[in-house]
């Protein structure tokens, strides 16, 4: 279908025998993963890497593909990059596409390639069963209220969103992928919509992971 992606949201933690390595060997092992990095992310649409700000990893992987291919190649090669030192602590597989409540297109090259912003967040989530019980009419109307208060939010300034299904893939439905140049703004968002009615269908919003960009010599 056009206009649709894949994507992974992967994060990785290293064990306790990675912090008894010596420094240059830490260093060579992570040069080695990003030439990896770097390989992949010149064959798919994009692959973007955080600091992980969250307890159950260090690093947090963000990889955007037109199939899913790449995905297991980019574990396999990831994993064998940091030779055992690193495991698989989180993985969202989910497909972006349009939402039925905005009717909007975009070109994915574009609106994935651009650089990164300073944060990252990925957000799963699940619906209840009477959400989807609901007539179309009357969850487009509840999803107008909640886009229209985010996206008229004083302190979404600069945030970008990027809602992706997981239904039948995932033990989630959602993982809305957000790109964020102020994490304190970000907070205040997400407490408004609190308010919003769309809340009280949602029942599952966990695990998050929040990442920075940065450089990863925190690791070495």
């Amino acid at each position: 279908m056009a206009n649709e992606v894949y994507m992974m949201v992967y994060s990785i933690k290293f064990d306790k025998d990675w912090w008894k390595l010596d420094h240059g060997v830490r260093r060579s092992i992570l040069n080695k993963a990003e030439e990896i990095t770097d390989k992949f992310n010149k064959e798919l649409i994009s692959v973007k890497k955080f600091s992980s700000l969250s307890q159950n990893s260090d690093i947090i992987y963000w990889l955007s593909s037109f199939n899913t291919s790449p995905f297991s190649d980019f574990r396999s090669y990831i994993l064998s990059a940091f030779e055992g030192y690193a495991l698989e602590s989180n993985l969202f597989l989910s497909v972006f596409r349009p939402s039925p409540y905005m009717k909007s297109n975009f070109d994915p090259k574009t609106v994935l390639g651009s650089a990164q912003l300073k944060y990252f967040v990925a957000y799963p989530m699940k619906k209840s069963p009477e959400w989807y019980l609901l007539p179309f009419e009357e969850r487009e109307k509840i999803m107008k209220e909640h886009i229209d208060m985010a996206i008229n939010n004083p302190k979404n300034n600069g945030i970008k969103s990027y809602t992706t299904y997981s239904f039948g893939i995932g033990d989630y439905e959602f993982v809305v992928i957000y790109e964020i140049p102020e994490l304190s703004n970000w907070v205040d968002v997400v407490e408004k919509l609190r308010e919003a009615k769309a809340r009280k269908w949602i029942i599952k919003e966990e695990p998050l992971l929040v990442g920075e960009t940065k450089s990863l010599d925190f690791l070495v």
